[in-house]
């Protein structure tokens, strides 16, 4: 849920108390702590968690400009090395030597919605040259879509000319550098990254990744998609579209030859999160992998946000939001410090409550308890019918609670009459999610099945795939 959503559920939890009601009709604003409570475990995670979490590997596809604060990176050649093969960069230089230019043919591979690979051959045109910067010089290649494009951009490739060229890093059978023409990294080096940390995780315990997004100039964002695929063993990666900050896309999708980065994976591996990983406007995610038990083998499987939805997002960390609250409250002599941490207990626990409605879950009453409790799966948590659903739920209950507490009554009906008639807007959105649900719930049952399916890897280490 939304931070507001939650904000608003802690101010509800508050009109359930009428000192603390008497006290907000005064002017006292004390009581508001039960709605900072109610917040306070995004507020943790999000300003404090996400920045001091571990990470083990940093996939970086499109290395920021630091004065500039997006991608490309202007850099020297001589600062490239076989690090930063895949990475997205711009160079500046003067054509050197035209090498080839001429026609050829490539294949490369393409995938349908179910994941199945088709082998495509094409005829390009393509264009190989050397260019310096008095730094060091680097071959250059253009070639497919991106050939057009270049030659449309330059006009006639001439030696001397001068200009700036965006691309990836790639590394030649002999070990030399060359930087491909394109307008996106290659998602490769992003898929051989995240098997690498998998098979990390199954030696040593657990690995972290950092992925960061790809920021444009004009505040546009390339958008990826990380698709884990344990029975076929891979890490597939997507290159998509150009996309705003709000996720609208508006073109600018690659070329199919250099759209996928495909690595294999070694060990055995489960999905828990029922869909794949896609990354644009947002910072980009964190995912941890950890050596684990599933169907008594030992497997990988995946935490999205490792840092999110921790002992925060507890149902033990209420109960001590409450005690902290209560003796803070006695400590400055308010009166009503036991109904403001009964308060403030229940704001937080709305919370996580909220939050399991969703997708990730939470690890609710630790220490007692080890593992994450799935979500309910009515809606991910920027869903805009369950969050109306709650606020509008939570609004209607402070309504509902103010109306108790006043004398006279300002709207002179029955309790139960006024909050069946506040409510079902609430309840019709509850009802249309519930019902949705449903269907997704027999979708992610599907793909669950598919994700945690062990049979096929095991099935490849008998005739020795792996």
């Amino acid at each position: 849920m939304r931070g507001f959503t939650h904000y608003i559920s802690g101010l509800a939890a508050v009109t359930f108390f009428p000192s603390l009601v008497a006290d907000l009709r005064m002017g006292i604003l004390v009581p508001v702590i039960a709605a900072a409570a109610a917040y306070f475990p995004d507020f943790v995670d999000f300003k404090f968690g996400k920045f001091f979490a571990r990470r083990d590997y940093e996939i970086d596809p499109a290395p920021w400009d630091e004065k500039k604060h997006y991608a490309p990176k202007l850099v020297k050649i001589k600062d490239l090395s076989e690090k930063n093969r895949y990475q997205f960069f711009a160079i500046e230089g003067v054509v050197e030597e035209i090498l080839t230019k001429g026609s050829g043919t490539m294949s490369y591979e393409v995938f349908d919605e179910k994941g199945n690979v088709e082998t495509v051959m094409e005829e390009y045109n393509t264009i190989v040259f050397t260019l310096s910067d008095g730094t060091g010089k680097i071959t250059v290649e253009a070639f497919g879509d991106d050939y057009e494009i270049f030659e449309e951009e330059f006009g006639q490739i001439e030696e001397g000319k001068k200009m700036l060229v965006f691309g990836y890093v790639d590394i030649d059978p002999d070990g030399s550098l060359r930087f491909i023409v394109s307008d996106a990294p290659h998602p490769q080096g992003i898929a051989d990254t995240i098997a690498d940390a998998i098979e990390k995780a199954y030696e040593e315990g657990e690995k972290i990744v950092k992925i960061h997004n790809i920021r444009l100039p004009g505040d546009v964002y390339r958008r990826f998609w990380v698709h884990l695929d344990p029975p076929r063993r891979e890490v597939r990666v997507e290159m998509g579209p150009i996309v705003t900050p709000g996720g609208v896309a508006i073109g600018g999708e690659p070329p199919e030859y250099r759209k996928f980065g495909i690595a294999r994976v070694n060990v055995p591996f489960i999905k828990t999160y029922p869909k794949p990983t896609r990354i644009d406007s947002f910072s980009g995610p964190e995912i941890a992998f950890r050596r684990t038990k599933h169907q008594g083998k030992t497997v990988v499987k995946d935490r999205f946000l490792p840092w999110h939805h921790g002992f925060s997002h507890s149902m033990t960390m209420g109960v001590i939001i409450g005690i902290f609250v209560f003796l803070f409250a006695k400590l400055f002599g308010y009166s009503h410090a036991t109904d403001l941490a009964l308060a403030s207990m229940i704001g937080q626990w709305l919370h996580v409550f909220e939050d399991q409605l969703g997708f990730m879950g939470s690890n609710l009453f630790p220490p007692i308890t080890k593992d994450v409790i799935p979500g309910f799966k009515l809606g991910e948590s920027g869903s805009g019918l369950t969050n109306f659903s709650t606020a509008w739920l939570m609004i209607a209950l402070m309504i509902w609670n103010f109306n108790r507490f006043t004398d006279p009554r300002p709207i002179p009906i029955g309790d139960a009459k006024l909050l069946l008639y506040l409510i079902w807007p609430s309840m019709i959105g509850f009802g249309i999610a519930i019902a949705k649900s449903f269907k997704l719930r027999k979708e992610i049952a599907k793909l669950m099945d598919y994700y945690t399916n062990l049979e096929a890897f095991e099935e490849l280490e008998e005739v020795g795939g792996i």
